[in-house]
Order: C-alpha cells, then structure tokens, then sequence
C-alpha cells in the first residue's frame, strides 16, 4: 500500500541524500513529499529527507503568473486543454521570467517580428474579461433599447415638438434628420458601454501587479510616457491608439488596409453566391443601401451628412458595442472563432435587414478578425468606414451622371433573380 501526499505544480527529481523512492519537488510555490510508507525504515531517513526540503525551498521559485485566476474564471480558455490550468511562465537561462502573451492565450504575438498573416494560430487571442454573462447581455439590451428609443421615439418627438413635419422633408432635410438621430444615437451608446465597464476594468487593473502594467504596444514603444497611457496587458479594452500604425505584429493601419483590400472581394463573393441561389428573391423587404438611395441629392450639404453618418459615426458606434464590447466579452465563454462569429451575426441582425443578413455578417467576420489581430478599434473602424464611404461615393456619382439609382437598385435585383 503506498500513500502519496503531493500538491505541486512544479516537476519533481530523485533526491540523492535520502533513501530510495523519496523525491521533492524541484521548483514549486508548495513543498510535499511523496514516499512509499513501506520504505520509512527508521528517523534517520526523515532527517536526511528534511534537510533536502530545505535546500529544495533555497532555491529561487519563479515567479507567479498573474492572470492564473482570471483564467480559472473563464471557462472558455480552457476548452481542448488538459494538465494545468494557467500556461506556465518560462524562464531564460539568465533566470528573468518571460511575461505571457498580452492575450493570455495563444503565441507570444508581442515577441514576432512578422506578420504572420496566414498563421491561423494568431487569430486565437481573446481578452481577460472582467465581467459576467449577466452584463454582457444586460448591456447589450440596454443598448439596443437606448438605440430605438432615441432613433425612433426621442429625436422624432423633438422634430413634432418643434413643428417640423417628419413626412415632408426634402432629401437634404432626411440626411440632417439622419445625421441628428446618429449623433445622438452614439453619444448614448458610447456613454452606456462606458458606464458598464469602466468599474469593472478600473478594478481588474488596480489588481494587477504594477510589473505587469504595460502593454504590448507600450513595451515596443521609444516614447518615454507610452507605458504609463497603455492599458495594462490582457486588459486591452477599447483602444483608439493612433499611434505605430505599421509597427508588427500589430500595427492598426496595415490589418485596416489589408481589410480595406479584402472587403469588395468578401462581400462581392457572398453577394454573388446568393443571387445565384435566388435569397434575395426568396427573402425581399429592402436593404440598407436603400434607405441611403431614398435620401441622394444633388447637393453637397446632403453627402457630407450622410458621409458623416456612414463613415464615421457608424463605424465608430457600431464597432464599439459589436467589436469593442461584445466580441470581447464573448471570448469568455467561447473559443475566439466562435466569438467572431457570434458577434457577426449580432452585427447582420442589428441592421434590420433580412436581404443584407448574410453579407452583413460576412463584412462582420472579417471586421472581427482585423480586431483580433490588432486589438485596436481604428482597424475596424477605418474597414467599416472606407466601405461604407465607399458605397455612398459610387451612388452620389452615378446620380451626378444622371442614372436614377433607386431604379437601377431594382433592375439589379431583377436581373440576379
């Protein structure tokens, strides 16, 4: 019969002083012995084995990894692994300890000096999230409630109230009605996501060890005053960091131009695969780039007011709560992959439009995969815009040529039917 009495996460070594079938733990923050009680001959052998204890303790522990109990609380950062429950801190041979990777969970991404584009195991970075479910999908609600009641209840009884009829506005009229609604509409959004994770963010970074404080774009930044405006590393919520656009692995501006590059094909290939299988013609109802048609005139005050509302409140609004908030928070309880593509479809959903739906979560994937691998909002931020810009420049031109773009909106449609 033989006993073990072990706790240690560190790996273990034959001790040369005691008697056979006796080891101690090489390097471990607890100390154990484990022995067969068959072979406790005599005090002597608790003797010898108690000075090995001591010189096992002598020796230098490394040091405790700081985001092991975050990790223990996000149960999707354990799914497919075995053994321990937190990835072990190595250590050089000069015995300083390597810091984790500001994910806390997959390549050391601030040590590359590639890009690593078609390195798949890159895209698997999550966050170390310091919020419940309960948040996540109260915010969520909250925020989808604040979006109808000031879109379509508060700024339309402002315009009544002040005598102004809602179904007899001219096309520049319904852009600054447009612009009206999303500028508040992101002012409110912004200042509810804020209001749900400043406390809980504040919190996880004042329990962080202050070694571990910088982030990976503070570590490989020149300026002297970069670490201390960085967020701490696994706590990188909500960056809008202008700064080293192209520094690798993570420069903001290279993952948005590649985005800017792969969108026209991501949507055009989805968009074709379903005309060739008739959704649209199966789902009808209108789309988003119908609602812009209605509102085209011939008139700079009206595209600078739509350009301002699909450029860049948008984007900004929609890639805070959708990429900012949610994806992030969904790294929590699942696999990155699947957090994209949760968020995604959150995203295609939001808009309201079934015809759109499917392209929608398309633009959505790639968004959130340009995030994951710059965790940086401008990358996002600048692909959704560009696209967005984009889309509205081609049909403010094709109008200033003479072409009726709501019809020639519907005769495509019929001829992909």
């Amino acid at each position: 019969m033989a006993a073990v009495a072990m706790r240690t996460t560190g790996p273990r070594e034959r001790c040369p002083a005691c008697p056979a079938g006796w080891t101690v733990p090489k390097i471990s923050s607890r100390f154990a012995v484990e022995w067969p009680l068959q072979r406790l001959s005599s005090p002597l052998d608790l003797t010898q084995h108690d000075a090995c204890l001591h010189r096992a303790a002598a020796r230098p522990r490394a040091s405790l990894q700081r985001d092991s109990q975050p990790l223990l609380a996000q149960p999707a950062r354990l799914w497919g692994r075995t053994g321990t429950k937190g990835p072990p801190s190595s250590t050089s041979p000069a015995g300083t300890v390597r810091k984790p990777s500001s994910n806390g969970d997959g390549p050391e991404d601030d040590d590359e000096t590639t890009w690593g584009v078609f390195d798949l195991s890159r895209y698997c970075g999550s966050w170390q999230v310091p919020w419940g479910p309960g948040r996540v999908a109260g915010g969520i609600a909250l925020w989808f409630g604040s979006f109808v009641g000031v879109g379509f209840v508060l700024v339309p009884q402002l315009y009544r109230m002040a005598g102004i009829s809602l179904y007899d506005l001219s096309p520049e009229d319904k852009a600054t009605f447009t612009l009206v609604c999303q500028a508040m509409e992101t002012l409110v959004s912004l200042a509810l996501i804020r209001a749900l994770t400043a406390g809980p963010l504040a919190a996880a970074a004042a329990s962080l060890p202050s070694s571990s404080s910088s982030s990976p774009s503070s570590r490989s930044s020149s300026s002297p005053s970069s670490p201390s405006s960085s967020p701490p590393s696994g706590l990188d919520f909500f960056v809008y960091d202008p700064r080293q656009p192209f520094a690798r692995p993570r420069g903001w501006a290279f993952w948005g131009l590649l985005g800017m590059l792969a969108s026209p094909a991501v949507v055009g290939g989805v968009a074709a695969l379903l005309g060739a299988v008739g959704y649209e013609q199966a789902v009808g109802g209108q789309g988003t780039v119908d609602g812009v048609a209605g509102m085209i005139d011939l008139d700079l005050p009206t595209y600078l007011s739509l350009l301002a509302v699909t450029g860049a409140m948008a984007p900004l609004l929609e890639e805070t709560v959708f990429r900012g908030f949610l994806l992030t928070s969904l790294t929590r309880f699942m696999p990155t992959w699947a957090a994209v593509v949760a968020s995604s479809v959150s995203f295609g959903l939001a808009h309201l439009s079934a015809r759109d739906l499917p392209v929608l979560c398309a633009l959505g994937l790639l968004l959130g995969w340009s995030y994951v691998r710059s965790r940086n909002l401008l990358t996002p931020i600048l692909i959704h815009g560009a696209w967005n810009s984009a889309v509205l420049t081609l049909l403010f031109w094709l109008a200033a040529e003479g072409v009726d773009v709501q019809q020639l909106i519907s005769e495509m449609r019929d001829a992909s039917g």
